[in-house]
């Protein structure tokens, strides 16, 4: 990636971190984390690879529940911590009824996650979470959308480059629509994390108001 784009993608973290808060309509919820999307603001159109030349697109949203999380593979600790974090609360978010969701891991780092690199890292987490891609012409218009952000680090001169990145999970209704929001605190370990139990309570709520 060309070194100018690494710094506007830089200052549009930042950018878009703060004005992103204001996005949203207020929340039903006691969890402050928690920010409600007004209605109708679909997806715009995307297409993002997936192991054995299967593609995951809008299409594959509707109908259904969907959680994503953004990151890459070789994070240090972030997306370890927060998909270790979901596989144990996902048998309480899909118990029924509520068991209509599925789990997205869009990795922002097409260049190391390659369709079965990245497979493979989300089937040792839950082999139920399904694991996506594409180029940052799709990925960064993509996490903006959704209020999130990315921003990578030296990475023409570094093999072993980190990115920054959102924390936070974005759930889309299964009318293809950005619904909500669970914004990731700094925990105890100096994490950014989403508290997951007040999660599954707020999902179960939008589930039973859902019309």
């Amino acid at each position: 990636m060309k070194k100018g784009l690494l710094v506007v993608f830089s200052v549009l973290f930042v950018l878009f971190f703060v004005l992103g808060q204001t996005q949203f309509t207020g929340s039903f919820s006691s969890n402050p984390s928690l920010l409600l999307q007004e209605k109708g603001k679909l997806l715009p159109p995307f297409s993002f690879a997936m192991l054995t030349d299967d593609k995951f697109d809008n299409q594959d949203l509707l109908n259904k529940w969907t959680l994503f999380f953004i990151g890459y593979t070789y994070c240090p600790d972030i997306c370890p911590t927060t998909l270790a974090d979901i596989d144990r609360i996902y048998p309480e978010l899909t118990r029924p009824p509520y068991n209509n969701i599925q789990i997205v891991f869009v990795s922002v780092d097409p260049n190391r996650d390659k369709a079965d690199h990245l497979a493979e890292y989300v089937n040792y987490f839950n082999p139920d979470f399904k694991g996506v891609t594409s180029t940052h012409q799709q990925l960064f218009p993509f996490a903006q959308d959704l209020g999130l952000v990315y921003s990578i680090v030296d990475q023409e001169l570094d093999q072993y480059y980190l990115i920054d990145h959102s924390a936070s999970l974005v759930l889309i209704n299964p009318q293809g629509e950005h619904h909500a929001t669970f914004q990731a605190v700094v925990n105890e370990n100096g994490i950014a994390h989403v508290d997951m139990d007040l999660m599954v309570e707020d999902i179960h709520h939008i589930y039973q108001n859902w019309q």
